[in-house]
């Protein structure tokens, strides 16, 4: 979506767009969790087992206290007399993310809204435009990259349709003399 606006001798115009929905495989999230690297691994139970080498991460989930499960040839379950209770089991915390980060974790939604452009121009007024010969003369400020939002993507830019160790879009800011002799 593009749209240009004046008012007296200004103008301002700005150019947003986005993707709704894709998905994309995120290497850098994966890797980042797998070296230990990524900021959220920061945590009291990797400290705990890396400093004092005690294992006192419970990962989420639940464990079988009793029963028994039957299935048909197609693997169909035909009964289940389970009975759950809450993880207690202490792991560690190292080994448990680079399993959890090593498959559909790493999938990404690559929705996303950025605003691509944004420019504003003054037109100088004419008597001010000829002190210096000129017929006319704008000044302006332009910036691109300047605001991304993601559903998903924390690190990088999802618009390059790929998440493998990208930089982050780079924003740019520039300033315009326009001058017609």
């Amino acid at each position: 979506m593009t749209n240009q606006f004046g008012y007296k001798d200004f103008s301002l115009s700005f150019s947003l767009d986005g993707r709704i929905k894709g998905l994309s495989y995120s290497n850098m999230n994966a890797r980042l969790w797998q070296t230990g690297a990524h900021p959220e691994a920061a945590s009291p139970e990797r400290y705990e087992e890396v400093v004092n080498g005690n294992k006192t991460y419970v990962g989420n989930g639940v464990k079988i206290t009793s029963g028994t499960v039957t299935y048909d040839k197609y693997g169909q379950i035909l009964t289940d007399t389970r009975e759950f209770a809450p993880n207690e089991t202490a792991v560690s915390f190292e080994n448990y993310w680079k399993r959890a980060y090593s498959g559909t974790h790493n999938i990404w939604d690559e929705t996303f809204i950025k605003l691509r452009e944004v420019s504003i121009n003054y037109n100088l007024p004419i008597g001010l435009a000829q002190k210096i010969s000129a017929k006319k003369a704008s000044i302006g400020a332009t910036g691109q990259n300047l605001f991304l939002w993601t559903k998903e993507y924390k690190f990088s830019d999802p618009d390059t349709g790929s998440e493998d160790l990208n930089s982050p879009s780079m924003r740019y800011v520039g300033f315009n003399l326009n001058i017609t002799f």
